[in-house]
């Protein structure tokens, strides 16, 4: 779908970083439903050496609705700890959640190394 990418690139533009991170993203295209969340990272070195951590990210709601075709329903779920908004981007039906915390099955795939630099995650030698 045309109106995922044209979407994550708003998203890009909306959101701004408290800490080091990214975003990860799930699409389910029988609902038309693009899921994002926090994507975890993996501290290396220090005291908490191995653990995983996500960042936090404050997003631009009036930059966000840009992208959709007209002024887009929009909802905050406090029960789940989502923001969800729904409409259309160029025709298509479009249905957008925020997710406060990582995906329950999320793995890192960066660390973020003692020097406060972030890498994307090396795969285990085998």
């Amino acid at each position: 779908m045309d109106w995922i990418e044209k979407a994550l690139d708003k998203i890009g533009e909306a959101v701004e970083w408290q800490s080091m991170g990214t975003l990860s993203w799930r699409f389910n295209d029988i609902e038309n439903w693009l899921l994002l969340a926090p994507g975890l990272v993996e501290l290396v070195g220090g005291p908490d050496d191995g653990e995983s951590v996500y960042p936090f990210y404050s997003l631009d709601v009036s930059h966000l609705v840009e992208v959709f075709d007209e002024p887009p329903a929009m909802r905050w779920d406090n029960m789940n700890n989502e923001f969800s908004v729904e409409g259309k981007i160029d025709g298509d039906e479009a249905w957008i959640t925020f997710c406060k915390e990582p995906f329950d099955d999320e793995e890192p795939e960066d660390v973020l190394d003692p020097k406060g630099g972030m890498r994307k995650k090396r795969p285990p030698m085998e």
